[in-house]
């Protein structure tokens, strides 16, 4: 057996050149479901697929668990959470302490999903489980299906109302699934209306200035990038295949698929910036719907590390009012500069 490791992501997870895989499972990193809410939300967990090991977990406005007269729907938000593909699940206290944070102060049903995580599952898979939990949601919108139904869905979701949240490698899950999917019409009678992406994960092979200038002590580094995408992407792929790289030879013509509006929120300390400037602007090159956030104090995954610092208020804020307004179908290039 060779025991030498290949790979090291802050020891939550090492990889060994003989394909064993480490990965730290502790109990006291994970958070526990709470049906009697925590800070006026409550949340559970559902299994999709006990054999793929596919859950969500839930969040729902504690006052609609206990609703004695008619309440308005809410709109529902399907996220996906950030960790390089192979990191992190809902129940890692940041994440489920953000998804709380975003179901008051939004006022919104939270989906937010435990999709596979590589090297055991290296992409497509989070892109197929993506697909997997929109058929899962969308199938509330119908009569039938082959799901069973959740009753908080059933009950209290607005499904003309439905928005996809990504942040870092989950921004970059959304982007795909829908893309793979065949677009937002794909989805009917289900409506996505729109979709936010926090500091999403696209690359490519040749290196941009806010990658090759990214400090060591950064909280994302090139390093630890290049090495998410080595165990993540399809063995013998680089960072021009278009899991990560849109833009490349064989990615699908983005074009011609109907994403929804779109809120993309970039750090102006973050490895990923111009990465993202340059998704943003290629959409928009393509019709697309895009507006631009710049934080420009702020590096990667501000929004978890500080949740409660001045720009993940302002952050919150802008999430709000881009579901709240409704984006219409026509191309928006706002910038706000933190």
């Amino acid at each position: 057996m060779d025991s030498e490791e290949v790979e090291n992501m802050r020891g939550l997870l090492k990889v060994y050149r003989d394909g064993t895989i480490f990965r730290l499972e502790n109990p006291r990193m994970f958070v526990q479901p709470s049906l009697q809410g925590e800070g006026g939300v409550a949340s559970k967990d559902v299994v999709l697929n006990e054999t793929l090991g596919l859950w969500v977990r839930l969040y729902l406005p504690s006052s609609y668990l206990q609703q004695q007269t008619e309440k308005r729907r809410l709109p529902l938000i399907v996220y996906f959470h950030g960790g390089g593909f192979c990191l992190f699940s809902p129940a890692v206290p940041d994440l489920h302490n953000f998804t709380l944070k975003l179901t008051q102060s939004v006022g919104a049903i939270v989906v937010s999903v435990a999709y596979r995580l590589a090297p055991e599952h290296r992409l497509p898979a989070a892109y197929d489980d993506c697909i997997t939990a929109l058929q899962w949601v969308s199938s509330h919108a119908v009569d039938g299906g082959d799901f069973e139904r959740d009753p908080w869905l059933h009950s209290h979701a607005d499904f003309s109302q439905v928005y996809l949240l990504g942040d870092s490698a989950g921004g970059n899950i959304a982007h795909h699934g829908v893309v793979r999917s065949g677009g937002v019409e794909a989805w009917s009678p289900m409506k996505i209306r729109g979709a936010i992406f926090v500091q999403p994960g696209f690359g490519a092979e040749k290196r941009t200035r806010s990658e090759s200038e990214c400090p060591p002590d950064a909280f994302l580094t090139l390093q630890h990038s290049d090495a998410c995408w080595r165990i993540s992407l399809p063995v013998g792929s680089n960072r021009d295949h278009p899991f990560c790289n849109p833009w490349s030879d064989g990615a699908p013509k983005l074009e011609d698929v109907t994403l929804p509006p779109l809120l993309v929120a970039i750090g102006g300390r973050d490895m990923l910036r111009d990465s993202n400037y340059v998704y943003c602007e290629s959409l928009k090159q393509c019709g697309k719907s895009v507006e631009v956030m710049v934080l420009e104090e702020e590096g990667h995954a501000f929004y978890a590390l500080k949740p409660h610092c001045q720009s993940s208020e302002r952050l919150m804020e802008r999430i709000s009012r881009f579901i709240s307004s409704s984006p219409s179908e026509s191309v928006i290039d706002i910038t706000d500069v933190a």
